[in-house]
């Protein structure tokens, strides 16, 4: 399911997930809410995602907790079929491959029928028009060209007949717009002139084009389009108030629901409907409000999202609240229980290029754990977030979450001192301010772990332990790994000789190690991890034992955990006993120290 429970929202209703019972489907509409009965998985497989229907069966995506894959099959089908980070799209005619009349049925991403749960291919990922009740064995490939996609996910676009499909492959998103031809059905395929960055937004809503551009970051616009354009000079600018920069947006069928970043750092949700192009606020913009989930679609008349608001008192609150189009205010369905925050801090540190970047604080006391989490964001991350959040409350623990540089093209860092070097400057800075008698350890996910290990390598005496999560490792021969092909242009091409000398001087695997012993290491790998494959893992582990007290976990997840799934849950218990048990063994005071002098956002 999703991370904190939303699902979708449709022509037949909007639903949601119980997000206590992690089993419960929750359907609502003009009638009410119901719940929806999720049928059992086969094999002992876990319900990842449904996708329910106004008519017919729900299609139930089955899978191991936590993984990227899973098996997609529906009540009424005799077989399934195996999908990687599953899309899928509704649509109410889809002729038969069987010779049967057409009915309701769904375009989606997968695998073809026959390929292992246990061992899912990299290549080969396919978009595939399915016929309700029909085997999937009979499905209709739909042709993307000839290059494969690492990425490809599927949108609805308010037309009863066609998907808009988006692929990204190094470093560019490609849209086609994917159209079953009436009578025939024979799917055709038009790529839209649209082939920019993965920060670039295309989305279809009000029957006009809305594109974002630089999403997320202060230079955000959002461009409104006539109908039937999707060139940035077509259309015109949003204008949103000052300070406020567009993070993403989601489609209605009169418009957009738009989040955006408020200068401060908090949240806001806006609405631009497409006869009226002005931005109105509809929810948060106060201090402490975040929205970490959003669920829209064209063909829908309504907006669903999970709002986290922070209480005078200091306590967090979460609300599910529904949005109806022509409406000016949001309502709740329903209320999460959302733990209260920790004591927050922002200290500033100065990087190896004399930039000054921002390291925030949570807790006021314990052993201090330094955190990167490299491309993706704390939800990558969320499960073990929340028991850290945990422990910082109870006094356990203080969380230095850094701001770095680390995607930054390794081929275009100077001798590594930027970007991949700035978790190692923050470190520096905290172990000034907390001083010897407390523990220092450092965790990195993915490509954070790439700053993680280097600091540690570089400066094995600043760190009591390190934790190294679904880690990327060897930046020499990431192309040979999992879908690291297709990193190239980000990360830099090995087989040019002079990228290969800069990704060499950068990759933990590679660098030289120190000549005095290493802090104890925990490294944690994901059977189902594309992006990390496991063997960036393994091999730093063989590479460094001897030289550390090294523990090599596996677990049955992908790259991206998820709440109230089994696995997920043991790889955050290994990782908080960890924790504890290096700050039980160098003797720790648990006492506050240099946390509290700074307000939130001031420097020291």
């Amino acid at each position: 399911m999703a991370v904190h429970g939303l699902l979708a929202v449709g022509t037949a209703g909007y639903w949601w997930q119980d997000a206590e019972s992690g089993a419960r489907l929750l359907r609502g509409d003009a009638s009410g809410v119901c719940e929806v009965r999720v049928p059992e998985g086969p094999d002992g497989l876990v319900p990842l995602a449904v996708h329910p229907s106004g008519t017919g069966p729900a299609a139930v995506l089955y899978g191991r907790p936590g993984g990227d894959y899973g098996c997609l099959t529906e009540a009424a089908a005799p077989d399934h079929v195996l999908a990687r980070r599953p899309t899928l799209v509704r649509l109410p005619r889809v002729p038969s491959a069987t010779g049967g009349p057409a009915g309701p049925g769904f375009v989606y991403t997968g695998f073809p029928p026959g390929a292992r749960l246990e061992d899912p291919p990299v290549d080969g990922l396919r978009v595939a028009v399915h016929r309700t009740g029909e085997p999937f064995a009979h499905d209709r490939p739909v042709p993307l060209g000839d290059a494969p996609d690492a990425l490809v996910t599927l949108e609805p676009t308010a037309r009863p007949d066609t998907v808009l499909v988006k692929s990204a492959a190094r470093g560019a998103t490609t849209h086609r717009l994917l159209r079953l031809v009436p009578g025939s059905g024979r799917p055709t395929v038009t790529e839209l002139p649209a082939v920019s960055s993965p920060r670039t937004r295309l989305v279809l809503g009000a029957h006009r084009w809305w594109r974002g551009e630089a999403l997320g970051t202060p230079r955000a616009v959002l461009y409104v389009l006539p109908p039937g354009a999707t060139e940035v000079s077509a259309g015109e600018p949003v204008v949103f108030p000052d300070g406020t920069a567009p993070a993403w947006f989601w489609g209605t069928r009169l418009g957009v629901v738009v989040r955006a970043v408020v200068a401060g750092g908090t949240e806001a949700l806006y609405r631009v409907d497409g006869d009226r192009p002005e931005p109105r606020l509809v929810a948060g913009g106060g201090p402490g409000d975040s929205f970490p989930e959003v669920t829209a679609a064209p063909d829908a008349d309504c907006a669903l999202w999970l709002r986290v608001g922070r209480r005078p008192d200091g306590s967090t609150a979460g609300h599910v609240e529904l949005l109806l189009d022509g409406t000016p205010d949001p309502r709740v369905l329903g209320r999460i229980p959302w733990p209260a925050s920790a004591f927050r801090a922002t200290r500033f540190w100065t990087a190896g290029d004399g930039r000054r970047l921002p390291v925030r604080l949570s807790g006021t006391a314990g052993p201090v754990l330094l955190m990167e989490h490299g491309g993706l964001t704390a939800l990558a991350n969320a499960p073990l977030e929340r028991a850290l959040e945990d422990l910082a409350r109870a006094g356990r623990l203080t969380l230095a979450r850094a701001v770095t540089r680390s995607l930054v093209p390794a081929h275009r860092v100077p001798s590594g001192e930027r970007g991949y070097d700035d978790l190692l400057h923050a470190a520096r800075h905290l172990r000034e301010h907390i001083g010897p008698g407390r523990p220092l350890l450092v965790l990195g996910h993915s490509m954070g772990a790439v700053g993680a290990a280097r600091a540690v390598l570089l400066e094995p005496g600043l760190f009591d332990g390190w934790v190294l999560r679904f880690p990327v490792t060897d930046l020499v021969g990431f192309p040979a790994l999992g879908i690291g092909r297709y990193w190239t242009a980000l990360l830099g091409d090995p087989s040019r000789p002079e990228q290969r000398r800069a990704l060499a001087a950068l990759s933990p695997l590679h660098l030289p190690l120190p000549e005095g012993p290493l802090p104890p290491l925990l490294i944690q790998t994901g059977t189902h991890d594309t992006r990390a494959d496991a063997r960036h893992g393994r091999r730093l582990a063989e590479r460094l034992r001897g030289r550390a007290a090294v523990t090599l976990s596996g677990y049955p997840v992908g790259h991206v955990e998820r709440f109230c799934q089994a696995a997920s849950r043991r790889a955050v218990a290994e990782v908080t006993a960890f924790l504890l048990d290096r700050a039980a063994s160098m003797g720790d005071d648990a006492s506050p120290r240099s946390v509290r002098d700074d307000p939130e956002g001031a420097p020291p």
